[in-house]
C-alpha cells in the first residue's frame, strides 16, 4: 500500500473511531437530559411538586368547577373499568388525585391502554395531567385488579362560562394478539 493512501486510511480509522465514540457518549447522556426535559415540562408524571408550587399562588378560590370522570372499554378488553368518584368540585390552579378502577376480567395476560377526551372539547387545553395511566400501555395479569391514579389541574385560565369538565378515559386493548387476549386462550 502506498503512503498516500495508508494516510488516508488512518484519517478515516480515527474519524470513525471519533464518531463512534461520540455517538457513545450522546446516548448516555440522553438519558439524564430526558429526565430533566420531562422534570421541566411534568412529562410522564415527572414534575408533579414543581407543578403544585407552580399554580399554589394562581388558585382561584372565587371558583369552583365539577369534574366528572368517565370511563369506557373498547371491543375486545375483557375489563371491569370505572372511576372510583365519579366527579370531584376543584378550583381552578389547585392540584387534585382521583384515581380509577381497572380489573382484567380473563385468563390471558392483557395489555391495554387508555385514550383519554375532554368535554367540552375547547376545555381540553385547559386540563393538565402531571400523572395519568393514560402515558403509557399497561400490562395486566389475568385476573390482576389495579388502581389507576391521575393527578391533575385546571389551568386558572379556564373560560368563565365552563362551569363543568368531562373527563373520559376509554381503555382499548392494544395486546399483539388482542384476540387471543379477548377470549381467554
Amino acid at each position: 500500500m502506498n503512503p498516500p493512501r495508508r494516510i488516508k486510511h488512518r484519517k478515516l480509522a480515527v474519524s470513525l473511531l471519533l464518531v463512534t465514540l461520540l455517538m457513545f457518549g450522546f446516548g448516555f447522556a440522553l438519558v439524564p437530559m430526558y429526565n430533566a426535559f420531562c422534570r421541566l415540562t411534568g412529562l410522564n408524571g415527572r414534575g408533579v411538586d414543581a407543578v403544585a408550587a407552580t399554580y399554589a399562588g394562581d388558585v382561584d378560590r372565587s371558583r369552583t368547577v365539577l369534574v366528572q370522570f368517565v370511563a369506557t372499554t373498547g371491543s375486545g378488553l375483557p375489563f371491569d373499568f370505572r372511576p372510583e368518584v365519579g366527579s370531584l368540585r376543584v378550583h381552578p390552579g389547585e392540584l387534585y388525585a382521583a384515581s380509577y378502577y381497572a380489573a382484567n376480567r380473563s385468563d390471558a395476560r392483557v395489555r391495554a391502554q387508555a385514550v383519554v377526551s375532554y368535554a367540552p372539547g375547547r376545555a381540553a387545553r385547559y386540563v393538565h395531567k402531571t400523572e395519568c395511566f393514560c402515558f403509557t400501555q399497561e400490562n395486566f395479569a389475568p385476573g390482576e385488579v389495579r388502581q389507576l391514579p391521575v393527578k391533575f389541574y385546571l389551568d386558572p385560565a379556564l373560560p368563565r362560562d365552563v362551569n363543568v369538565v368531562t373527563v373520559a378515559y376509554t381503555y382499548y386493548n392494544v395486546t399483539p394478539d388482542g384476540a387471543t387476549a379477548a377470549r381467554g386462550d
